[in-house]
């Protein structure tokens, strides 16, 4: 029952991830803005520019007191990756990097979980760090 559950959350929340990348490649902003915050208000409790304001310490306390499945994590961790994307180097693309690295980093050490896509993402995430901030 509680695997049934589960599995309803991530189909859920795997056809609004998909949703947003066709807002992403079709160049629609304004709707990727739209469903990424009711989404996240819906799924997380929080509010997308709040999620952006957090710090990456008051982040991370957010994602201990939340305790969200492993599959959550990574529809969250996603999300915010394509948020970035395109990534400019400013500062709130910087806090939003730095927050999915934290989540995946939390998926790796808590859930033991990781996949080609998200090391893929992570190395060009520090490759991006790297041409841009050292």
């Amino acid at each position: 029952m509680f695997k049934d559950f589960i599995l309803n959350e991530v189909e859920k929340i795997a056809m609004v991830v998909a949703g947003l990348a066709g807002f992403k490649v079709a160049a629609k902003p304004d709707e990727f803005i739209k469903l990424a915050d009711t989404t996240l208000q819906n799924e997380y409790g929080i509010k997308l520019q709040e999620l952006l304001d957090l710090n990456t310490d008051d982040f991370e306390l957010w994602l201990q007191k939340q305790n969200h499945h492993a599959d959550k994590l990574d529809a969250l961790a996603q999300l915010l990756y394509m948020y970035c994307e395109p990534f400019n180097p400013d500062p709130e693309t910087l806090t939003a990097l730095q927050k999915v690295i934290i989540i995946f980093d939390l998926l790796e050490k808590k859930h033991h979980r990781t996949s080609f896509e998200n090391i893929n993402k992570r190395n060009s995430i520090y490759q991006f760090l790297q041409n841009n901030y050292v």
